[in-house]
C-alpha cells in the first residue's frame, strides 16, 4: 500500500510539474490571436474563415448550452451555419481570454459577447466559455469549446 501511495504522489508530483510550468508567451499570444480570430470570422459570417481556426474533422466539438455538435461538419452546417444565415447583422467578440499552454495543447478561459439582429427580433448576450486547442502544422486550432450562456440581470439587479 505504501508503494502504490508513493508511486501516486511522485505520479501527481510530475503532473503538477508539467502544467505549473510558465506559459511560453509567443505560445500563448498565438492562442488568443486562433480564438480573437475565430470570434472575428464569425462576426464576419465567413464560415470558409471559421474553418481556418477549428479542427475541421469529426475530431471538433461544440457544447452550447444543453446543444451539442460532434464533428465540424455537423456544427458547420446544422448549427452555426444557419444560424450565419439567419443573422441579419451580428456583433461577436471574445474578452477576458485567459490562456494556459503545455505541449501542442492548450486550453482558454473567456468571455463572450454576441448581439444578432434577425428578421423578427433581436438579441444580445454574454457567455462564459472554455476552448480546448491543439497546435497543428497550420498553428493552434479549437478542437472543442464549451459555452454557457450567462442569464440575463434582473431589473432591480442592474441598479
Amino acid at each position: 500500500m505504501k508503494t502504490r501511495s508513493l508511486i501516486c504522489f511522485i505520479s501527481l508530483v510530475l503532473m503538477s510539474s508539467v502544467f505549473a510550468q510558465p506559459n511560453n508567451d509567443n505560445s500563448s499570444a498565438a492562442v488568443t490571436e486562433t480564438l480573437t480570430k475565430y470570434a472575428a470570422a464569425v462576426q464576419g459570417k465567413n464560415l470558409a474563415e471559421v474553418e481556418k481556426y477549428v479542427v475541421a474533422t469529426e475530431a471538433f466539438s461544440m457544447f452550447e448550452g444543453s446543444h451539442i455538435n460532434w464533428g465540424w461538419v455537423d456544427y458547420r452546417d446544422h448549427h452555426l451555419g444557419p444560424e450565419l444565415k439567419e443573422f441579419k447583422e451580428i456583433q461577436y467578440s471574445f474578452s477576458d481570454i485567459k490562456t494556459r499552454v503545455s505541449g501542442n495543447m492548450a486550453y482558454a478561459t473567456l468571455k463572450s459577447h454576441i448581439a444578432v439582429k434577425m428578421e423578427s427580433r433581436e438579441v444580445e448576450g454574454e457567455s462564459l466559455a472554455t476552448a480546448i486547442l491543439i497546435k497543428t502544422a497550420d498553428g493552434w486550432k479549437i478542437q472543442h469549446m464549451h459555452t454557457s450562456r450567462i442569464p440575463p440581470k434582473k431589473p432591480e439587479e442592474k441598479k
